[in-house]
């Protein structure tokens, strides 16, 4: 008789614990209330996308400059401040 074996299956979620300090949960909070996301979980996922997206499409180099709605400069920096943002240069 011939064992059956079962089709192994992807996870489709890993669950994954953070520790984070008061601060920053409140940052995270507030985050989310702006953004309009429905959980913390959401508002990670959000930030994660935007990082990629912010570290493959952007040299180190580059200069970001920030525009408000008056077409005025409010901000600019260096990219590699949010590139190398938790590691030492």
């Amino acid at each position: 008789m011939a064992s059956e074996t079962k089709p192994t299956r992807k996870k489709e979620k890993e669950r994954v614990q953070l520790d984070f300090s008061p601060e920053s949960l409140e940052r995270l909070d507030e985050l989310k209330e702006r953004t309009g996301a429905t959980t913390r979980a959401e508002t990670i996922r959000q930030a994660l996308r935007l990082y990629e997206w912010f570290v493959d499409e952007v040299d180190p180099e580059s200069t970001i400059q920030v525009i408000d709605k008056d077409n005025e400069m409010i901000a600019r920096f260096k990219a590699r401040l949010l590139h190398n943002a938790t590691r030492p240069n």
